[in-house]
C-alpha cells in the first residue's frame, strides 16, 4: 500500500511503520500522477495507491486519465482531505470589479446603474477566441441545420453560487407570441405534418413572429437590438430552443434566424435575453462580445464571481479501470464533470455544482457511483450507460445514494437526473428534485430503478414524465419499483408520474408510491407486456391512463399513424435493430418473438401495434371523484385489468398518511390478499 501526499507533508508515522504501507509527497497533481505511473509500470507495484489531495485549488488539466494511470490488479484511489476542489474557471475577486464606463452604463436603468460592476476579461488572459460569439442552447435548437456558423460559446457566470442569468426580458417567467406570421421551414406542423425532405436540406427559413404590443413598446427603447436572442418552448412545452432575431418595432415583430423545428403557435412562452437595457436585476449579466467587457449586478453580500467558457471536463477518464475518485468538488466548466469510459471506476462523496453540462457522464462496466451531490447543472445529472443490447449483456453500472437537485438550469427539456442507457443498469436511493423536466431517463433493457424519492420535478412541462422512456416494443425487462414521487408538476403544469411513451413495452412497475401528480400517475402509451401492479396512488389528476395509439393509428388512422403504418415507419424500422426472436432474446422475452409481421393480421394478439398481454391489477387509487382513470377498450380486449379498488378519501382507505401504510384492518387487504405495505421508510437517501 503507497500513499502519495499532494501539497501536505503526512503526520510522521501516519501511514509508515503500522501495516498501512509507506508515503511519498508531491507537489502537484501533475507530479501526483506521475509517480503513480511509475509506481504502476515497476516490478512490484502495490496492491493499493491513494493520492491524497490536501485543501485547495486544482487545474482539471491535471485530472486526465488513461490506461498508464490504472491496472486490474492494482486500486488507484484520488481522495480529497478537506475542501479539495477541481476548478475549470475564472474567479475574480470583488477587489477587481471595476465601474461601468458612461457610455456602457447610459444604457442600463437609472435606478440600477450604481450596481452594476464590469470586468475586462482580457486583462486576465482572455480573448475573442475564448468567448467568440454566443451559441444556442435548448434541447431542441435547429443551430446544426445552418451554414456559416460563428464558432463561439455560450460562456456562464456565476455570482458565488447562483448562477447568472444573461440579461432577459422579462427578469421571471415567459412572454407569449401575439400571433404568427409565418412559422418557418419546419420538419413538422401542424403536429404529424412531416416534411420529410427537411432533414436533407440546410438554412431554413425561420419565420416572422408577432410581439405584443406592450412588449413591443417595451423594447422600442433598446438602442441596438443586434444582440439579440430569444428562447422559448415555441409549440410544444417539451421542446425547448433558442436563436439569434432581427426585431422590427415598427411592424411588431421579430424573425428567427434558427427555424423552430415544429413551427411555432400563437400564446408560446418565450422571453428576449442578450441586451444590455435589460440588465436591470440581481444576478443578471451582459458580455461585449466586441470588448470582453462583463458587465453585472452581484447580490449585496458577493464577494466573488465565477467565468468560464471552456467545455473540458474537470475529470476525465478513458479505458480505464479500477479506479476511484473520492471527496472532491468539482465545479466550472461549460462541459461536464466528469467524462468516463472504463471499468470497476467508484465516484464517491463527489460535489458537482455550478457547471455548463451534465454532472457525470459514465459508460462501460460495472462503475459505481455513490454518495454523491449534484446541483446547478447546466444540463443534467448523472449519465450511465454500458450493456450490449444484441447480446443483452448487462451493463451493471449503478448510481446510489445520491442527492441531485436544482439541475437542468440552462437547457430546461430532456435533461434528466438520472440517465440510463443500454442493458442492466441501476438507479437506487436517490433524491432527486426542484427541475424543469425528467428525474430519470432510460432507454434500453433490464434496467432496475427502485427506493427513489423524486419531488418537485416536472415544474415547466406538461407532456413529459418524472420517469420517463418511450418507443420501443423491445425495451423489455426495465423495472420500476418503491419508489415515491410527489408533487409531479405546478404553476399550471400537469405532468405525468411514469411514463411509457409511443408504445414503450416490456416494463414493469410495482410497489411504487405516488402523490399528487398533476396529470397522470401512470401514462401508458399504447405499448404491450406493461405490468402496473400493487402501486399506491393518491389524488393524482388521473390515477391510470393506458390508451392503445400504435393500434389506433394502424387502424384508424389516428395520430400516431406515421409510427406504424408502413414496414419502414419508425417502430418497424427500430425493431429490427435487435435479434428479438433469435438466441437470448427468445429465450428472455418469449412473448415478444411471438410477434407477427403480417399487417392483414391486425387484429392478432402479436400483431404488436395491439396493447396485448399487459396486467393492471392490485393498485391501490385514493381519488375525491372515485375514478381508475382512462383505460382503452382494446387494453380491457387483449389484457388484464382487473381488482384495482378506488377509496374516496384516505380515512376510507384505511391510510395513515403519516408514514402511508395502511392498517390492519384495512379494506385494501380484503379486496387484495397478496398486496404489502410498501417501504416507504426506505425510499430516498440512506441514512
Amino acid at each position: 500500500m503507497m500513499h502519495i501526499w499532494v501539497n501536505k507533508t503526512p503526520d510522521p508515522g501516519q501511514y509508515a511503520g503500522n501495516g498501512c504501507g509507506s508515503c511519498k509527497t508531491a507537489a502537484s497533481a501533475a507530479e501526483a500522477r506521475e509517480i503513480v505511473r511509475t509506481l504502476l509500470g515497476g516490478a512490484e507495484r502495490p496492491d493499493v495507491i491513494t493520492v491524497h489531495l490536501a485543501a485547495g485549488r486544482y487545474a482539471p488539466a491535471d485530472f486526465r486519465f488513461g490506461e498508464a494511470d490504472c491496472a486490474a490488479d492494482c486500486r488507484v484511489i484520488w481522495q480529497g482531505e478537506g475542501d479539495a476542489v477541481l476548478h475549470g474557471g475564472l474567479t475574480i475577486p470583488k477587489e477587481k470589479w471595476q465601474m461601468p464606463d458612461e457610455a456602457m452604463a447610459a444604457r442600463f436603468e437609472e435606478a440600477v446603474r450604481a450596481d452594476i460592476r464590469m470586468v475586462d476579461l482580457t486583462e486576465y488572459g482572455f480573448s475573442y477566441d475564448d468567448w467568440g460569439e454566443m451559441q444556442a442552447i435548448g434541447a431542441f435548437s435547429t443551430v446544426s441545420k445552418y451554414t456559416d456558423v460563428p464558432a463561439g460559446s455560450r460562456c456562464e457566470a456565476f455570482c458565488g453560487d447562483r448562477r447568472m442569468t444573461l440579461a432577459r426580458y422579462p427578469n421571471e417567467g415567459y412572454l407569449m407570441l401575439d400571433a404568427v406570421a409565418d412559422v418557418g421551414d419546419c420538419r413538422e406542423f401542424p403536429a404529424q405534418n412531416y416534411y420529410l425532405d427537411w432533414d436533407d436540406r440546410k438554412d431554413h427559413r425561420g419565420g416572422i413572429y408577432i410581439i405584443d404590443r406592450q412588449t413591443n413598446a417595451h423594447i422600442s427603447r433598446w438602442a441596438d437590438s443586434s444582440t439579440a436572442w430569444a428562447f422559448g418552448y415555441f409549440m410544444w412545452d417539451w421542446a425547448d430552443s433558442s436563436t439569434p432575431i432581427t426585431v422590427d418595432t415598427v411592424n411588431r415583430r421579430f424573425f428567427p434566424k434558427y427555424v423552430s423545428r415544429y413551427g411555432a403557435v400563437k400564446g408560446a412562452d418565450y422571453y428576449l435575453y442578450n441586451v444590455p437595457e435589460e440588465l436591470d436585476a440581481v444576478c443578471e449579466w451582459y458580455l461585449d462580445r466586441k470588448t470582453g467587457k462583463m458587465y453585472f449586478y452581484p447580490t449585496e453580500d458577493a464577494r466573488t464571481i465565477d467565468f468560464y467558457c471552456h467545455e473540458m471536463p474537470l475529470i476525465s477518464c478513458r479505458n480505464t479501470q479500477n479506479m476511484e475518485f473520492r471527496n472532491l468538488t468539482l465545479r466550472c466548466t461549460l462541459g461536464n464533470g466528469i467524462q468516463c469510459q472504463g471499468k470497476k471506476m467508484t465516484f464517491s462523496g463527489i460535489l458537482v455544482k455550478n457547471i455548463g453540462g451534465n454532472a457525470m457522464e459514465i459508460s462501460g462496466k460495472d462503475n459505481l457511483v455513490e454518495n454523491c451531490e449534484v446541483t446547478h447543472t447546466g444540463k443534467g445529472g448523472i449519465c450511465l450507460n454500458g450493456g450490449d443490447r444484441q447480446t443483452l449483456t448487462p451493463g451493471i453500472n449503478r448510481v446510489t445514494n445520491c442527492y441531485i437537485h436544482d439541475f437542468s438550469e440552462v437547457y430546461q427539456t430532456y435533461q434528466p437526473g438520472v440517465r440510463l442507457d443500454g442493458v442492466g443498469n441501476h438507479c437506487d436511493h436517490c433524491e432527486i428534485c426542484n427541475s424543469p423536466h425528467a428525474a430519470v431517463l432510460y432507454g434500453g433493457n433490464e434496467h432496475l430503478i427502485e427506493y427513489n424519492y423524486i419531488h418537485d420535478m416536472v415544474l415547466l412541462s406538461s407532456d413529459a414524465g418524472a420517469i420517463y422512456s418511450g418507443y420501443d416494443w423491445a425495451g423489455n425487462g426495465t423495472v420500476i419499483r418503491y419508489n415515491r414521487l410527489e408533487r409531479i408538476g405546478a404553476n399550471g403544469f400537469r405532468p405525468d408520474g411514469i411514463y411509457w411513451d409511443d408504445g414503450l413495452s416490456g416494463q414493469t412497475a410495482y410497489g411504487n408510491l405516488l402523490i399528487g401528480v398533476g396529470k397522470n400517475g401512470f401514462l401508458v402509451g399504447g405499448g404491450r407486456e406493461n405490468i402496473v401492479k400493487n402501486n399506491v396512488l393518491i389524488e393524482c389528476a388521473t390515477p391510470i391512463q393506458y390508451d392503445d395509439r400504435n393500434r389506433d393509428g394502424f387502424v384508424h388512422d389516428g395520430w400516431a399513424r406515421a409510427a406504424v403504418n408502413d414496414p419502414e415507419t419508425g417502430h418497424w424500422q427500430k425493431l429490427r435493430t435487435v435479434p428479438y426472436d433469435q438466441g437470448i432474446w427468445k429465450e428472455k422475452y418469449p412473448l415478444l418473438a411471438k410477434i407477427i409481421l403480417d399487417f392483414d393480421k391486425y387484429d392478432d394478439p402479436d400483431f404488436p401495434v395491439n396493447p396485448a398481454y399487459s396486467t393492471v391489477s392490485g393498485n391501490v387509487i385514493i381519488d375525491a371523484e372515485g375514478k381508475l382513470g382512462r383505460i382503452a377498450q382494446s387494453v380491457y380486449d387483449y389484457s388484464t385489468v382487473e381488482n384495482n379498488p378506488v377509496f374516496t378519501t384516505t380515512e376510507e382507505a384505511g391510510l395513515d398518511t403519516e408514514n402511508y401504510t395502511f392498517a390492519p384492518d384495512s379494506p385494501v387487504f380484503a379486496q387484495i390478499p397478496d398486496f404489502e405495505n410498501l417501504p416507504v421508510a426506505d425510499m430516498g437517501l440512506k441514512q
